[in-house]
This record gives structure tokens, sequence and C-alpha cells, in this order.
């Protein structure tokens, strides 16, 4: 049986700008505490900030996607809360104000991707576990943030109580490429040293970007949010390494094994967003057949980030989530 959470109203769209500045930020700001967190021998650390409501229910630990900040998931943050959710959210290595592997300002790169999932566990164990002790924990994780999410579910299986991955990257749509020559490109680099250069299709941030070419489906939002990002430099995170996506192809199809979907325990509610235009649905299907635990949820109306869709879909999202993590 379930108790269903109801949430309040959702932001409308074109308010949004507005009720962020009037009525989100200070409340968040009134709740928040931020710093840093050590997660390397060599000193690299991870910008972290924590939310914490009087009398939690749970708290959520955030994971967030290519390319994000904290900044991105105020509005996501603000409905936990207000739910009566602790929040947690580390900006990943390599993203915002965290440190990076290399030199280049705009790009992600990794040497491998278990390092993310290594970060995601020094935080939980150093920041999240202790301030949260004695309630239930609960994982969000979208895209990027999906695929550490849920390679952190398989090899921490007795970590989280429940999971949400919101449209995760468990495979990545690589057309005009075939997967497997992608793969293959992708080692050749390595070996030749030029892991740390764009992959073909990636770049340096340009300002002036355009909502018809996002991975959002509500212009405020979407516009929202590019403003900070061009007025702040450690928000320009734009383009992926060879590296990464070398990296993240293995990773891709290292989670979605039946072998290693079975490690998993706790119950997932998944998101696929039916128009989603960067990852390949297949490796959500595959997940979703190898996991017993996980159930699907298609979403229409929206683009790849769910989370900033217009009000019509994003209140039957919330809803669902909600559900989910009240159900027992």
């Amino acid at each position: 049986m379930s108790k269903s959470t109801k949430i309040r109203n959702i932001i409308p769209d074109k308010q949004f700008k507005t009720e962020m500045a009037q009525t989100v930020l200070p409340y968040l700001q009134s709740i928040c505490q931020s710093g840093y967190i050590s997660v390397t021998e060599s000193g690299g650390r991870l910008y972290y900030e924590t939310y914490r409501p009087a009398a939690p229910v749970g708290a959520v630990v955030i994971s967030h996607g290519f390319c994000e900040s904290a900044e991105k998931y105020k509005e996501v943050i603000y409905y936990f809360t207000l739910a009566g959710y602790e929040v947690y959210l580390a900006e990943h290595r390599g993203h915002g104000r965290s440190f990076r592997e290399t030199a280049h300002p705009n790009m992600v790169h990794i040497s491998d991707f278990n390092n993310y999932v290594k970060d995601l566990h020094t935080f939980l164990y150093k920041i999240v576990k202790p301030s949260s002790s004695g309630i239930p924990l609960y994982l969000y994780a979208h895209s990027m943030g999906g695929a550490i999410g849920a390679l952190y579910l398989e090899t921490y299986p007795d970590t989280f109580d429940k999971a949400i991955l919101s449209a995760p990257m468990l495979a990545i749509s690589m057309c005009p490429f075939p997967v497997p020559c992608a793969r293959a490109w992708g080692h050749l680099m390595l070996r030749l040293h030029r892991d740390e250069t764009y992959a073909p299709g990636q770049h340096p941030f340009i300002p002036g970007g355009k909502f018809e070419d996002s991975c959002s489906s509500c212009p405020e939002r979407f516009y929202y949010y590019q403003e900070k990002k061009e007025a702040l430099p450690l928000f320009q995170n734009s383009g992926s390494s060879y590296g990464w996506v070398y990296h993240s192809l293995n990773t891709c199809r290292f989670i979605t094994q039946k072998r290693n979907c079975e490690k998993i325990e706790v119950p997932i509610l998944v998101f696929r967003s039916i128009n989603d235009g960067v990852v390949n649905p297949s490796g959500i299907f595959r997940f979703i057949k190898n996991t017993p635990s996980a159930r699907l949820r298609n979403v229409n109306g929206s683009r790849h980030e769910i989370y900033n869709s217009p009000v019509s879909v994003l209140e039957a999202y919330y809803q669902k989530i909600f559900n989910f993590l009240t159900e027992t």
C-alpha cells in the first residue's frame, strides 16, 4: 500500500524566473549549507550543497548529468525539500566548482568512469550519512548521473533504500557513428595519448545557446539556467573528450549486463522520455529487463531533461516520484 504525497503547485512556466528569484532561492538559501570535500590523495575537491528542512522524512542524494551543476537543480531541490526531504548534491569532478582532470576549462574528461562512483561513495560516507542518520536514503539521478547512480547501486547495493533514474545514460546515441566504431576510435585515441582532445562534434563553450537546440522542453526553464551559465565560466562545461566518450560507452555496456543488474536489490523507478535525442533507449530497455526491482515509466511531451519540462509534464512526473518514495 502507499501513502501518497501531494506536492504543492509546480511553478508556472511563464512565472518561472520571477518565482525562482522571489520565492525559491530565498527559501533554499535559508536551509542551505555548502562546502568542499577532498576525494583524491592529490587534493582534488568536490563542491557540495546540503538542504535540511525541519523534521525530515527522508534524504535524497542528487547525481546530476553531463555538463550540469548544482545550480541547475534548484527547482528539483525545492520540491523535494517542500515535501520534507533533506537534499544532498555534490558536483561531479570536471563540473561546476569541483576539480577537473584536464586543463581545458569547458571540457568534460574522465580517466576512469569508476572515479565518479568513488567520489559519490566518499561524499555519502563523509557528508550524507553522518547528517541523515536514522532516516531513509534515496537516490535521484539524471542522464550521466543516472549511469553513475546505476553503477553505484551495482557496486554498493546496500546503501540506498530506493532510487529514481531520470532519462539515465545507459546507452548513448552516437549517430551517425555505430557504437563499436566509436569505441574502437576512442581506444585508438587513448593509445595515441589524445584522450584529452574534443571528440567529434564536441567543442568549447559558445554563448547564445538556443532553446530549439536544447535538451529542455520548456523555454522559460532553459533560458533561466542559460543566463547563469553564460554569466559564470565555471558553469560553462560544453563538450566531452575522447576519453570521456570511450569510458562512458564501456561503462554503459557494463551496467546493463544481466550479471551486474542482478546485484541491485532496491526498488528503482526509471523514467524514459519518448522524445529523448541524447540517450539511446536500448540501454534503458536492457536495464529494465535485467533488473527485477526496476520499473519503467514513459514520459510524453518532454525532451531529455524531463525535470526541465513544462508544468503539464512536471505535475505527473513529480506525483509519480513522490508516490514511489512513500509507497511501502
